[in-house]
């Protein structure tokens, strides 16, 4: 539970840097491409994210032998998700489609990138 604890203080960071970048692009230099609905996706990743670690750390610290088939389950009910996010989306406001995808992109990549960087930390220290 201490590993979810800092995990959750580290995502709060990260999500208060990425939200005063985009805060900045938005009213500057992407003031065009912005859409209101940026701030939901925005939730929407950062709150996924914190769930998606916590069964992460729940499964490593329980059963080491199950982690990898728990991951990919997780991991693959996270994307059906994000497909019906996205697909709902896309049909729905056909003309912002391609800034909407854009945008969750991004997002998606940064919090991919964050999140499996501290599941190797994790890890990591657990070996030790």
């Amino acid at each position: 539970m201490q590993a979810f604890k800092k995990f959750i203080f580290r995502e709060l960071i990260f999500a208060l840097i990425l939200a005063i970048i985009a805060f900045v692009l938005f009213q500057t230099v992407l003031k065009e491409y912005y859409l209101p609905v940026f701030w939901m996706l925005f939730g929407i990743l950062t709150v996924f994210t914190a769930g998606f670690h916590y069964s992460v750390v729940q499964v490593s610290d329980k059963n080491t032998s199950k982690f990898s088939s728990k991951f990919m389950m997780v991991s693959g009910i996270k994307m059906i998700v994000y497909l019906i996010l996205i697909v709902f989306y896309a049909f729905s406001f056909p003309e912002k489609a391609r800034i909407f995808l854009i945008s969750f992109f991004i997002l998606y990549m940064l919090y991919n990138v964050f999140e499996v960087l501290l599941i190797v930390n994790h890890f990591k220290k657990k070996q030790e």
